[in-house]
Parts: structure tokens; C-alpha cells; sequence
């Protein structure tokens, strides 16, 4: 037997311990395969912990009253609201005005999505976006993928620029919530955040004065370039309706400024707004309901209880005994940096979501073993920026849906995502070290 494998099984002390890892391990498979849907696996799985009285059912279910779950709630029916008030209606048309060359068109869309998906859901920014950054590509008569790929970028690394950017950012605050009775607040992800965005414009603009445009070198394949020359894309936008939009930036402004400052919790903050964005007609229930991704909600609600249950049985504090001699070795920045970018090859494996349900009780863990010469926060931070890197392998949720409507070939993706990963990837690990730490 390898002598890893002897290490591991010596920490693991008793059988409570083993059955909690082979939970997480079955649904780590069940995603990774594609065999088993995750969230069944997940909620399964925790109702297995339960049958075998590791956990209290009075508690076995807390994950589910989690803060960060009910504000990824409320962030999905808001993105739904302002898709459906048609507040961006007419936005390529005004960026074509004003910019002639189709870089500039698509630079503008790439920070107009990066900013976007600072204050809603990735998938909702795509959803403004993408109709926008089709009719853009064909008036331009370039593959759409030039358009696509951008935002794509755009749209994950802007989601770290706030706590309510992207639903990892809220998981990691809920973990320092939990741990030490106080949340990370509103902006201040925006650090690391506006430096991983601007490593996507580095790479993709600024280098493309020198010669290096690995979008705009896209070879597609015939089959692609002829759906693209028969397709018409029709201008299905949602027309602005100006007293929904009214409604929407008078209600959104003054509570992102509150819970900004700290003033309220976004869980209160924006499930206050998305009852009055209801009741006042801005989006109807139906449609708030149907844009609640229920497995999303499943799977986290899950995974927070079996994270529970791996703290309170001593499993992750054996996974932590493990990998503490080798981080014990480490100066502080490249422990950051390693700690991130374990998270990111989590975020592109599996998921961004995913990353930081494994990653955030590691790291409050790994501070309290006494070794990190640092705040907790840093490490916190490290996951937060590293679950913003699915970048690279395009498993994310976004990135499916822009691939599958737009075309793109995946190659192209993954290289110029590793690129943007790795120089974000320094860049945040720096500016986490010289904030946080």
C-alpha cells in the first residue's frame, strides 16, 4: 500500500469519520461522472448520515436555513427581474453608436458584463448580454464566438467583485459567520475582484496591441461557419418598461449601499426586494418561482449539512493533520497562492459553488491548527478568489450556456481561460496577501 494511502487511513480514528468521507466522496463521483444527478446524491447522502445517528435530525437539516442559501434565492429571482423589466433594452445599439470598431464594441460589452454580474447572477448578466453580443457579431459579420467568448470571462470574474457577485462569495462569508459570528461585507471581495477582472482585459485588449488575439484567431469548423451565415437573429428583446425599471434602481441602489456598509444582511436585504419587486408587479411569481434553480439549492442545502457533519465528527480536522506539515513549510504568499489555486482546480473540476463548500471549512480549520502565520481572512479570501477561476474547463454554468447558443470551440477557451487563470490567480493572491493577511 502506498505510503499516502497509510498516512490517511492512520488520521481517519473511527468509523463515523470513514463513513463521512465516503458520503463526500460519492458525490464529488456523482458530479464528476455525470452518471448520478449531484443533488440526489447529495441529499442522499446526508439522509445516510442521518440513519446512522451522526447527526440529530433537529439538526441534520440546518444547512438549509443557511443565510447564503436564501440569499442565492433571492439573487436568482432578482437577475429574473431585471431580465424581465427590460432595463438594458437598446444597450448594443447605443455601445455600436459609440464605438464603430468591433473590439471596442466588445470590450464594452466585456466590462458592461463584468459589472453586471458584480450585483446579480452570472447567468442572469449572460441572459442580458448574450441577444445583445449576437445582433453585435452579425451587423459586424465576425463569428459570434469572438463576441462570446469575452463574456463569458467577463461574467465569472466579475461575480468576484462582490459578495452578492457570485454564490461562492456568500458561501465563504457564511463559513466566517458561522465561525466567528461576523460576515464578510458587501465589497469587500472587491479588492482581489477588480485586479482578477482586470487580468481578463489584460490579456484579451491590452495584449492585443501586441499582436496576441487568441480570440480573434477563432478557426471554426464549416458546419459552424454555415449556421452562423443561415442564422438571423431576430431582435427579441424584452422592450424597457420604465416604471419597472424605476422601481428596480429606486429599491436596488439604496439596499446595495445598506448592506455595503453592513447595515443589513443581503439574505434580508434582497429577499425584502424580491417581495417588492412581486407585489408591485416588476416580475410575476410564476416566473420568480421558475427561476429558483431548485437542484442548486438541493445540492448546497445538502453539502452544508454534510460539511456539519465533517467538522463535528473530527473527519476534516484529520483531512487538515494531513496537509499541515506540508503548508507548515510554505512562506505566506505562496500559501496563499497554493490555497488558491487548490480551490481553482475545485471551481473547474466540479464547481464554483462546490469549491467553496470543500475549501472554506479547510481553511478556518487550517488557521486553527496555529500553523498559518495570518488572519483566517486571507485564506478565506484565497478560496473566494479561487472559486471565481472556472476559467479554464467549461463546466460552468455560464459558460454552457454561451457555448451551446453561441458556438464556441473549446480549445480557444481553455487556453486563453488558463492564461487569464494563472495571471489572475498571482494577481489576487498578491493583493489578498498585502489586504488581509
Amino acid at each position: 500500500m502506498p505510503e499516502q494511502e497509510v498516512i490517511f487511513f492512520d488520521y481517519i480514528e473511527n468509523w463515523e469519520q470513514a463513513m463521512t468521507w465516503l458520503v463526500l466522496f460519492a458525490v464529488l463521483f456523482s458530479m464528476i461522472s455525470g452518471k448520478i444527478r449531484y443533488d440526489l446524491t447529495a441529499f442522499g447522502g446526508l439522509l445516510l448520515l442521518g440513519v446512522l445517528g451522526l447527526k440529530e435530525p433537529s439538526d441534520l437539516f440546518s444547512g438549509f436555513s443557511s443565510p447564503a442559501l436564501f440569499t442565492i434565492i433571492s439573487v436568482l429571482v432578482m437577475s429574473a427581474g431585471i431580465v424581465e423589466s427590460g432595463l438594458f433594452s437598446g444597450f448594443g445599439k447605443k455601445i455600436a453608436v459609440r464605438a464603430h470598431k468591433h473590439q471596442n464594441q466588445i470590450f464594452a460589452l466585456f466590462i458592461s458584463t463584468g459589472l453586471l454580474s458584480a450585483f446579480m447572477n452570472n447567468v442572469g448578466a449572460i441572459g442580458i448580454i448574450l441577444p445583445t453580443a449576437k445582433r453585435m457579431a452579425q451587423r459586424a459579420k465576425i463569428p459570434q464566438a469572438v463576441f462570446g467568448i469575452p463574456i463569458v470571462y467577463a461574467s465569472i470574474l466579475g461575480g468576484s467583485i462582490t459578495l452578492i457577485g457570485t454564490a461562492s462569495n456568500l458561501i465563504v462569508a457564511t463559513y466566517r459567520l458561522d465561525a466567528f459570528g461576523e460576515s464578510f461585507r458587501m465589497f469587500d471581495f472587491s479588492f482581489h475582484g477588480l485586479a482578477m477582472l482586470f487580468s481578463g482585459i489584460f490579456v484579451l485588449f491590452i495584449c492585443h496591441i501586441c499582436g496576441f488575439r487568441p480570440i480573434e484567431n477563432l478557426k471554426l469548423n464549416n458546419n459552424i461557419r454555415k449556421t452562423e451565415e443561415k442564422e438571423t437573429i431576430a431582435d427579441n428583446a424584452i422592450p424597457r418598461d420604465r416604471k419597472k425599471s424605476l422601481i428596480i434602481l429606486f429599491t436596488l441602489i439604496p439596499i446595495i449601499i445598506l448592506t455595503g456598509v453592513g447595515v443589513i444582511h443581503p439574505s434580508i436585504a434582497f429577499g425584502i426586494i424580491t417581495i417588492i419587486w412581486i407585489f408591485s408587479g416588476v416580475l410575476a411569481y410564476k416566473t420568480a418561482l421558475k427561476n429558483i434553480n431548485i437542484p442548486i439549492i438541493i445540492f448546497l442545502g445538502s453539502m452544508f449539512g454534510i460539511s456539519d457533519v465533517l467538522k463535528e465528527t473530527g473527519a476534516l480536522n484529520a483531512a487538515v493533520n494531513i496537509i499541515t506539515p506540508v503548508f507548515s513549510l510554505l512562506p505566506p504568499f505562496l500559501l496563499i497562492l497554493v490555497f488558491l489555486f487548490v480551490t481553482a482546480v475545485f471551481a473547474n473540476i466540479l464547481d464554483n459553488s462546490v469549491s467553496a463548500v470543500l475549501m472554506a471549512p479547510v481553511a478556518v480549520a487550517l488557521w486553527g491548527t496555529g500553523i498559518v502565520p495570518f488572519g483566517v481572512d486571507a485564506l478565506l479570501m484565497a478560496v473566494a478568489a479561487g472559486a471565481s477561476l472556472g476559467l479554464v474547463i467549461p463546466t460552468h454554468q455560464a459558460t454552457i450556456v454561451v457555448m451551446n447558443s453561441m458556438n464556441f470551440p473549446r480549445k480557444s477557451f481553455i487556453t486563453t481561460g488558463a492564461i487569464i487563470a494563472l495571471l489572475a490567480g498571482i494577481f489576487a493572491a498578491f493583493i489578498i496577501y498585502m489586504v488581509w493577511r
